[in-house]
């Protein structure tokens, strides 16, 4: 019988097959992965008197913010905000310096930046009525350090117009 092939023979070879057979079975029965968040939020911008602005919704409002990178938190002013209930007072008019100087209150606001929401951010509401006259510019709110530390790393990519925060 020269077809035949020897019992041990075709013992391993059932069990290769068995082998693969159960690989097969195993990785057809694995979960797909999931794409890999690439962990990075996309914002659009575009300057204006070589300043980085952002559009983005407060408490569902549209908003303009600039991006500060200097400002330690995030402010909106009170006319996005919604309804504040304090009068708050105009900026006043600080010596020659950096910084900004004002009363303001700390409020939790929904901030919506490209496709990420921060829900309850902690922002300062304060009225930005003087500072939008000084830069001759109109916006509601300045971008600042406390959103983008929550991120390992910041790039601006001024030809694509569009800020990467990346988690």
């Amino acid at each position: 019988m020269s077809g035949c092939r020897p019992a041990p023979v075709m013992r391993a070879q059932n069990r290769r097959r068995l082998s693969r057979a159960l690989t097969l079975l195993l990785l057809l029965l694995m979960p797909l992965p999931i794409p890999a968040h690439s962990g990075t939020v996309r914002i659009s911008f575009r300057t204006v008197q070589s300043l980085i602005v952002v559009e983005g919704k407060v408490n569902g409002n549209p908003a303009t913010f600039l991006l500060d990178t200097g400002a330690n938190r995030t402010i909106v002013g009170t006319n996005v905000y919604g309804n504040v209930r304090f009068e708050p007072q105009r900026i006043p008019r600080r010596e020659p310096g950096a910084g900004l100087v004002g009363y303001s209150l700390r409020r939790s606001a929904d901030l919506e930046l490209g496709e990420h929401v921060w829900i309850a951010q902690q922002v300062s509401v304060m009225n930005l009525d003087e500072l939008t006259q000084m830069l001759h510019l109109d916006f509601d709110g300045l971008l600042g350090q406390d959103i983008l530390r929550q991120f390992r790393s910041v790039r601006i990519d001024y030809r694509a117009h569009v800020i990467e925060l990346q988690e």
